[in-house]
């Protein structure tokens, strides 16, 4: 007689404790919403780079048009030239202190600025110099700013400009007349006594003033002009409409006159 074998039961898997098999899944569930969240991330990353390059490299932001303003003695094509920024450069990347520095070499150029428009509209604006005085040279004279800087040469003077005589070595577009102050001198002046000045001489030891009716005032040096000009004009009002030399006021507070 044959026996049948009883059949083996494989052996029970552990029974895991409720509390721990639900933290379990809750630390897979965990595990991976970060994986989501960092890919969320670096997807956002990546289209945002992306659309972020295709903006600033598109055409649509290139530099279309260069609009001037403010220029009267220096042409729009020559602020262009000099700003170093050409039609279809990128606008964004457009160096606008590098621009301005450039168009502040021009002569007649004292002060510009150099701004964005988007989409594709640059703008430059400049303030030129004006001639407040200038300096008689071999076949015209040249022009001269309140600063001393020189501004140009020209055939004739403009009206309004003081003459300064006297200059050593007559400058050259771009640099400084020598004394620079001297170029504005007569703007600092009381108007009464401005007015009545029509040159200022610096090719003696000191600055002297050339009054239009003759004779000269002299300064010395520019040093408390304020009380100069005072004691100038308290002297001409003492002579009233007599001629004279000279006026010294180097020592404001001890005045001489000569006739």
């Amino acid at each position: 007689m044959t026996t049948t074998p009883t059949p083996t039961r494989p052996p029970e898997a552990p029974r895991i404790n409720p509390r721990i098999r639900e933290r379990l899944i809750e630390v897979r569930r965990e595990a991976g919403r970060r994986r989501l969240r960092i890919l969320l991330v670096v997807s956002s990353v990546i289209c945002t780079g992306g659309i972020t390059f295709l903006t600033v490299t598109s055409p649509l932001l290139d530099v279309d048009r260069i609009e001037v303003v403010g220029a009267q003695h220096t042409t729009a094509a020559q602020l262009r030239a000099a700003s170093g920024v050409h039609v279809h450069d990128h606008l964004v990347f457009v160096d606008t202190g590098a621009a301005t520095r450039h168009l502040e070499q021009l002569p007649w150029v004292e002060r510009a600025t150099v701004k964005r428009d988007f989409p594709g509209t640059l703008k430059i604006a400049v303030v030129e110099y004006s001639a407040a005085a200038y300096v008689r040279v071999g076949g015209g004279v040249i022009l001269v700013a309140s600063n001393g800087h020189v501004i140009a040469r020209a055939r004739a003077a403009p009206a309004g400009a003081v003459e300064v005589r006297g200059v050593r070595r007559p400058p050259n577009v771009g640099e400084l007349l020598a004394p620079p102050d001297a170029a504005g001198l007569v703007g600092r002046l009381p108007a009464a006594l401005a007015r009545q000045i029509d040159a200022v001489d610096v090719g003696g030891s000191g600055v002297a003033l050339h009054v239009t009716r003759g004779g000269r005032i002299l300064l010395g040096s520019t040093e408390d002009l304020d009380a100069k000009a005072a004691s100038a004009l308290a002297v001409l009002e003492l002579r009233g409409g007599r001629p004279f030399a000279y006026i010294d006021v180097s020592t404001p507070d001890r005045p001489t006159s000569h006739d």
